[in-house]
C-alpha cells in the first residue's frame, strides 16, 4: 500500500530570518514573497491541510516582525535604537529617527497587544505586507513633515537566555522579565518618565492602537500637569481605553486634545458616538475582513490631525484644568460633582508618576486597565 509522505513545515531555528524560511520582503511593494517563485504569501498553501497552512503562517510572523526592525534601522529611515531601561542590563529597544529627541515636534507611536514594536498586526503584516501591517508608512509621512518619530516596544518584556529581548509569544523557552518593563503599561510609563518628560521636545503627539490606549491614558491620569504641558494630542485608533476613574482635568483635556478613529462600515470621517472614551470619535470605513487594517486605512487622516495639532502645540493653560493629580481644583471648570474626590483612596494621591509601582499580573487585585499598585 502506498502511503503519501506527510508534509510538514520544518521548525525554524531560534530567530530565523525570512530568508532562512524561503521568503523576503519585496522592496518594491513591501509584501512577503516567496524567494523562488516571487509570489506573495498565501495562507491557503495547501487546500487539504489546514494545519500545514497554520504552521507556515506562524513560522513567518516573528521573522517578518524582525524584518520590520531592519527596515526601520537601515536605509532611508536610519532609526537608532535606545535601550530601555539601559544597555548595561537586560533591556528591550525603542526606535528613534535621527535627532528625534532634539526636535521641537515629536510623534510617538505605540502598537497594541502582543506584537513587536512597529507592527500593527501579525496577520496583516504577513498576508498584506509592511504598508498595511506595520508603522513604516506612518514614520515616512511624519519624517517628510519634519517631525521626529519614536516607536515604542511595549510587548518585548522578556529576555531570552542569550540576552535577546522577546515577546511572550516569540520565543519557545525560558524567559526572564525585563526590570522596569515587565508590562506594556510599565514600558510606556518608563519611557515617559525617563525619555520624554524632560526632553527638549516642545510639542508631542501620540499615535496609539488597541490596548496602548490604556497605557497612555494612565500617564495622562497620573502625571496630568506635566503630560498636558508637553503633549499636543493623542490619536487613538480602535483603542480599548475608558474614562473610568479620570478626573475632570483629564476629561476636559481629552475632549479638546484627543480623537478616536473607530472601525466602521459607514463612510469614513463620520461622527461616532462612544460615551466611554472621553473624546470625539470618527468612523473609519473598513470593508475588509480584517479589523486590523484600520490603522492603514486611516493613516492620512491621522497624520493630518497630528500635523495640525503639533503646529498648534500643547493646549494653552491645559495644566490649570487640574490640580496635578488629574482632578480639578475647586475653582476650575467644575463640571462634575464632589464624588470624584471620593474615588481616591487615602494615600493614593501623587503628583509624581515616578512613585507608581507596577505589580506583576499575578499581584493584580483591581482593574486590568492600568496601574494598580503604589509605593
Amino acid at each position: 500500500m502506498f502511503i503519501r509522505p506527510k508534509k510538514t513545515i520544518p521548525k525554524p531555528q531560534v530567530r530565523a530570518s525570512l530568508e532562512d524560511l524561503g521568503f523576503r520582503i519585496d522592496p518594491e511593494d513591501g509584501k512577503v514573497r516567496n524567494i523562488n517563485s516571487g509570489e506573495p504569501f498565501e495562507f491557503d498553501t495547501s487546500s487539504k491541510n489546514k494545519k500545514l497552512n497554520k504552521e507556515l503562517y506562524y513560522s513567518l510572523i516573528h521573522p517578518a516582525s524582525r524584518a520590520v526592525y531592519d527596515i526601520m534601522t537601515d536605509g532611508e529611515l536610519g532609526m537608532k535604537t535606545i535601550a530601555i531601561p539601559s544597555d548595561n542590563q537586560p533591556h528591550t529597544n525603542i526606535y528613534a529617527t535621527p535627532g528625534a529627541l532634539d526636535k521641537e515636534k515629536l510623534v510617538v507611536i505605540i502598537v497594541g497587544n502582543g506584537t513587536s514594536g512597529g507592527v500593527w498586526a501579525w496577520n496583516i503584516l504577513v498576508k498584506s505586507g509592511i504598508d498595511n501591517g506595520s508603522v513604516i508608512n506612518y514614520i515616512r509621512d511624519c519624517v517628510q513633515l519634519g517631525f521626529g518619530v519614536l516607536v515604542l516596544n511595549p510587548n518585548e518584556n522578556f529576555i531570552a537566555p542569550d540576552g535577546h529581548p522577546e515577546t511572550i509569544n516569540s520565543y519557545d523557552g525560558q524567559l526572564t522579565a525585563i526590570k522596569d518593563c515587565e508590562t506594556a503599561d510599565e514600558h510606556v510609563g518608563y519611557v515617559w518618565c525617563h525619555i520624554l518628560r524632560d526632553s527638549k521636545v516642545k510639542s508631542l503627539a501620540f499615535v496609539v492602537y488597541n490596548t496602548a490606549g490604556i497605557s497612555i491614558v494612565d500617564v495622562l491620569k497620573y502625571d496630568f500637569a506635566r503630560f498636558v504641558d508637553k503633549t499636543a494630542c493623542i490619536a487613538f485608533i480602535d483603542t480599548m481605553h475608558s474614562i473610568y476613574g479620570l478626573g475632570n482635568g483629564a476629561l476636559a483635556w481629552l475632549e479638546r486634545g484627543a480623537r478616536q478613529w473607530q472601525t466602521s462600515t459607514v463612510p469614513s470621517d463620520q461622527p461616532v458616538d462612544n460615551e466611554y472614551i472621553g473624546c470625539p470619535a470618527v468612523s473609519v470605513e473598513n470593508l475588509t475582513e480584517s479589523r486590523e487594517m484600520t490603522p492603514a486605512i486611516c493613516r492620512e487622516a491621522v497624520v493630518d490631525y497630528l500635523s495640525t495639532c503639533l503646529d498648534r502645540g500643547p493646549i494653552p493653560g491645559a495644566a490649570e484644568l487640574g490640580d496635578g493629580r488629574g482632578y480639578l481644583s475647586d475653582n476650575a471648570l467644575a463640571t462634575k460633582d464632589e464624588e470624584d474626590d471620593e474615588k481616591i483612596a487615602p494615600g493614593q494621591v501623587f503628583d509624581n508618576i515616578d512613585s507608581v509601582h507596577f505589580m506583576p499580573n499575578t499581584e493584580k487585585t483591581g482593574s486590568n486597565d492600568g496601574y494598580v499598585g503604589w509605593d
